[in-house]
């Protein structure tokens, strides 16, 4: 699955997201990516974060993801930060959402995840 451009690579993020395909979704993260997504916990490496992902609830989708803000560090280094909001059925839930993207091989990956609810929306 090719990610050549940040806008490909959210394309697909949200894609396997909403289809709860855990191999395609692990393909967008480095190795050994890390996340802090809603639980305390850090999640190291790609086995850590399916397994965050895997424990969601099968209704769980996107709802809402607009561009975030891209700022590219180098060529190969760029990192994101934007709104997505969620839902569980009927129940919003939104987030802040940031990623640090390398470039590898020509593809943009996933290799620091955080997000976090947003308050007070």
């Amino acid at each position: 699955m090719a990610t050549p451009t940040v806008e490909d690579l959210l394309a697909q993020w949200i894609e396997a997201f909403d289809s709860h395909d855990l191999d395609r979704h692990m393909a967008l993260y480095t190795e050994d990516a890390t996340l802090f997504g809603s639980v305390d916990e850090l999640k190291v490496g790609r086995d850590a974060i399916r397994a965050y992902f895997a424990g969601r609830a099968p209704d769980v989708r996107v709802k809402s993801y607009p561009m975030p803000q891209v700022r590219l560090l180098s060529a190969d280094v760029a990192v994101t930060a934007g709104f997505v909001d969620f839902a569980e059925g009927d129940t919003p839930s939104p987030y802040r959402m940031t990623w640090v993207l390398v470039r590898q091989d020509g593809d943009w990956k996933i290799t620091q995840h955080h997000g976090s609810p947003r308050r007070g929306t």
